[in-house]
Order: structure tokens, then sequence, then C-alpha cells
């Protein structure tokens, strides 16, 4: 065989052998630079996430234990009080106010877990925020102090009302139901507390405040005594004021107050408002798109009351089949 073309030859077999070598090398390499970035990317989140957790630790930390609820005893719903102008109310006594408030609705959403609750002083009045806390906890914000208890009932109570019924920072002409619903919700919790401490108060010398959360309840009920619209004339009535402001307490009080004897009737209707505020902004154009949008979301078990509140407003509703 001449020279040149054995040359040729063993160029030939060993040319692919250098050439996949060579480009393996540079893949690996690029694999390597690739892997590196990332591993400098998951240093930096864990960095971030670090910084985080350590922020939440601190803030705990700085609460005494007893504010802080055992959530396995709360019906999974942590609520942690923390320290402000609360007056002469004790942070432990705020805790336990809160937590029998909020049981007389989460009695009704057995299956139900809630991110913790954290409860702050503010004298610019009771809110939920809309931005939640760093662990992703909710912050509400309260008006209260020197251990108005039944006051403290009424607010975290409507205040948790939105946390239930999936409160969010969009823009809806129907938010004067869910503050309607709210302010139905603190009706019922303080009818539903004054009955449970007349026996079973949070303290044994804490049963004589029955009396005080009955009449706060009914004091605000006999403020529309003298009224008696139906809630389908008093919402075609007041419907342009609902859709421009929905915190229109006089008005959202009414409606509450003519809500209240449907959840008394079935209270297992709170877990509807579980399903309520998670369609899509057009559903939010009409009343009638919003509860309907709220029916189909919600499971079955829940479509007659729906339909039944939607009935009071004079509204039917179809369901899938068109019935």
């Amino acid at each position: 065989m001449p020279v040149n073309r054995l040359q040729r030859l063993i160029a030939l077999t060993v040319l692919p052998f250098i050439l996949l070598n060579c480009c393996g090398l540079s893949l690996a390499d690029e694999n390597d630079a690739r892997l590196e970035k990332r591993i400098a990317e998951l240093e930096a989140e864990n960095v971030a996430l670090r910084k985080v957790i350590a922020n939440i630790q601190s803030a705990v930390q700085s609460v005494p234990d007893s504010t802080a609820s055992d959530s396995t005893k709360s019906n999974h719903l942590r609520i942690v009080i923390l320290p402000g102008e609360w007056g002469a109310s004790e942070l432990v006594d705020i805790r336990k106010v809160c937590e029998s408030a909020a049981a007389t609705l989460m009695n009704h959403l057995p299956t139900e877990g809630f991110a913790p609750i954290m409860v702050q002083h503010d004298n610019s009045g009771p809110i939920t925020l809309y931005k939640r806390g760093q662990g992703n906890e909710y912050i509400v914000q309260l008006d209260t102090s020197d251990r108005a208890w039944a006051q403290l009932a009424f607010q975290f109570a409507h205040e948790f009302c939105h946390v239930i019924c999936n409160y969010r920072d969009a823009k809806n002409q129907q938010l004067w139901f869910e503050e309607t619903l709210c302010e139905c919700a603190s009706l019922y919790a303080l009818k539903q507390m004054a009955v449970q401490w007349k026996t079973n108060a949070p303290y044994a010398n804490w049963k004589s405040y029955s009396t005080s959360l009955r009449d706060y309840a009914t004091d605000r009920i006999s403020t529309h005594a003298g009224r008696k619209d139906s809630i389908a004339q008093f919402y075609r009535d007041n419907q342009k004021e609902l859709y421009k402001t929905g915190t229109n307490r006089a008005l959202n009080t009414y409606l509450a107050i003519k809500l209240l004897p449907l959840f008394e009737a079935t209270p297992t209707a709170w877990q509807a408002l579980r399903y309520i505020n998670l369609g899509s902004a057009e559903e939010n154009i009409s009343f009638q798109a919003y509860l309907k949008g709220w029916h189909d979301r919600a499971p079955k078990k829940h479509h007659a009351f729906i339909r039944q509140i939607a009935n009071e407003f004079d509204l039917k509703l179809m369901d899938r089949n068109g019935r």
C-alpha cells in the first residue's frame, strides 16, 4: 500500500475520534458552566430564603408563647397576637376571644386549613391587608382595646370572614356582597358566643360577658328595626350606591341582618363561602353573574343555599343543565 494512501486511511480513522473528543470536551465545558451558574442561582435563593426564615423567627420570638394559639386545638387555625396599643387587654386574652369568634365559623369548615393569622393593633380601623406576611400569613389589624371583648369578637369575625371568602385585590363591583357576608358573620359569631359563654367561656369568670356579647349584636340589629324592605326591594333601591362603594356599613348591615336567619337555619352554608371570589374579572360585572359563578364552583350540596340567596334578591340562577 503506498505511504500516502496509508496516511490518508489513518487520518480518516483517527480524525473522528479526535473530533468527538474535542466536541465532548467542549460540551462538557458548556454543561459545567451551566451547572455552575445554576448552583450560584440556588445559593442566592438559599441566602434569600434564610433571611425570610430569620425574619419570621425573630417576629415569633418577640411574641410571648401564650399569645400564639395551638393550631391543633383551634381547628387548623393559628392566631398570633402582636404587642401593641391594646390598653388593659392582655395578649393571651385577646387570642382567646379571637379563637372563640373564629370557632363559631370554623366548626362548619371541618376540612379547611388556613395560613396563620397575625393580629396587630391599628387605630385606623379594622382591616385584613391584601399584602401577606413574609411567611404567607394573613395580617389582620383591629381597632379595639381595654377588654372590649364584644367589639373585639365582632371585628375579628368580620375580618376572618374575608379570609374565608378568598378576599383579593381586584376591581369588583360586587365587593358589597362580601362585606355584607362578613357583617353577617360578625352578628352570627356574637350570637353563638353569647350562648356558648354562658356555660363554656374561655375562663370561668368570663361567663358574665355572654350578656355583653348578646347585647352588642342586639344593638346593631335594632338600628334597622323600623325597616321592612325585602332584600330584593332594598337591593333595587340601593344598587347604585352598593356598586359605588362596597363598604357602606348602613347598607351592608341591613342586608346582613336580613341574611342572618338563612345562615342560622343552615350553618353548614358558611363552608360555601370558600368558593366565592375565585372567578374571572368578567364575573364581577353583574351580581347575577357573580352569584352564578359562585354557584357553579361550589359543591352540589351548597347549590340549594346559593340559589336561595339569589331568590332573596329576586335573581334566578340556571344550573349547568339550564334548569
